[in-house]
Order: structure tokens, then sequence, then C-alpha cells
């Protein structure tokens, strides 16, 4: 990565800056699965295969519901993350102190939609560190791991995938950022995932990025 005075730090939102545990994306699956059936019409039974076979080909269910059935993503969006999250989601003073020191130009990159990324961040009480935020509206409802979703973030932000390092939890979304020559953080368990470091906590992020910004893995 070549030296920027302030280089991009792109975050992911959902099961990146809180533990898969706390139980937000669940409950989101959930209210999935009820659009499924009560707005497309899908048979209960068949809600799993359908969601398989959508996040295969398309990436997302969303995506593939607006190839296949023309569903409108604003009302898909408002419906799956009407949700609450002051059950399962705390401020986080150790993650806010973290992402102050961190010299970088903090950017939230999410496949969830703009309402939910920042409810989400208030809850944690980071919001005001984060410089630009990038949910499904603002990429176009195309999500990640399509390249053209980078792109986008990229062209907005006036940058190059070297000026960036991209910190996420889901293996196809780092394998296409390193296509644009981003370096990429996986935060998470899976040791067969790819990337160029890994932590087990977003609270341990500070330690793997001098070995990226200095070029070295």
């Amino acid at each position: 990565m070549r030296s920027v005075d302030r280089p991009f730090l792109l975050l992911d939102v959902d099961n990146t800056l809180y533990p898969p545990t706390a139980g937000v994306v669940d409950r989101v699956d959930a209210r999935i699965n009820r659009f499924l059936v009560e707005r497309a019409g899908i048979p209960a039974a068949e809600v799993d295969g359908t969601r398989r076979r959508l996040w295969q080909d398309y990436g997302t269910t969303l995506h593939g519901l607006m190839r296949s059935a023309g569903v409108d993503p604003d009302a898909y969006l408002d419906f799956v993350h009407a949700i609450e999250l002051a059950d399962l989601l705390a401020p986080d003073p150790a993650l806010a102190a973290l992402l102050a020191r961190l010299p970088f130009v903090k950017v939230a990159v999410t496949n969830g939609s703009l309402a939910h990324a920042r409810a989400v961040l208030e809850r944690l009480g980071v919001r005001t560190l984060f410089f630009r935020l990038y949910a499904l509206e603002r990429l176009h409802y195309l999500p990640k791991p399509y390249v053209h979703a980078y792109q986008t973030v990229l062209a907005d932000l006036h940058a190059h995938g070297r000026d960036c390092v991209l910190v996420e939890d889901t293996a196809a979304n780092l394998r296409a950022a390193r296509q644009l020559g981003m370096r990429t953080v996986y935060v998470g368990a899976d040791p067969a995932v790819e990337a160029d470091a890994a932590v087990a906590s977003i609270h341990d992020l500070e330690a793997v990025l001098p070995a990226l910004l200095d070029g070295t893995r």
C-alpha cells in the first residue's frame, strides 16, 4: 500500500462492528423470511432453499428478488430492518476509542439499509466517527461482493483501492476488494478465509494495521 496522509478504513457494519452473537442479523433474517412468505408469496417450506439460491446467484436476497421478481427495494429494506436494537446492542466505548485513535478516514460500507446502518452506529456510540456511510441505497442497490459496489465507493471518495483497508466478516466481500488493490482484514474465526490479516474481534484491529500500511503481510 502506498503511503497516504490519511488512508481510508472501509468498515462493514453488521457482524463486524459487533459480534454475531449479538443476534442482530438473526433478527433481520427472521424478517427476511417473513417478507418472502407474506410479501413474495413463497411457501414457508421453500424459504431456506430460495434464499440460498438467491445468495448464490445474486449476492443477496434483495438483489435476487429485484432481478427475478421485480421487488421494490425500499419496501423490502423498510420491512426487513423494522427491528428493535435496544435489547441487542449497547454503546461500546472501547470501540469508539479505538476508531478515534486510528489515523484513517473511517467509512462504513454495508449491504444493509441506510436507516439500519445509522441505527446500529448510533446504538454503538460511533456514528460521529464516520466520515461517510455507504448503504444499499447509495450503492444503487448493487451489493457487495460485486466489484461495482466498491467502485461506486472509490469514485465518490476520489480514492484508489491502494488507498484503502477493508474490514469485513464475509469472505466473498474480501475477495472482491482485493481485486481492486485494497488491503483486507477479516473479522471472524474461519481460518480458511483469505485476507491480508485476520482478527477474532474488531477490538483487535489496531494490532494488525501497521503491517498493512507498511506494505507487508
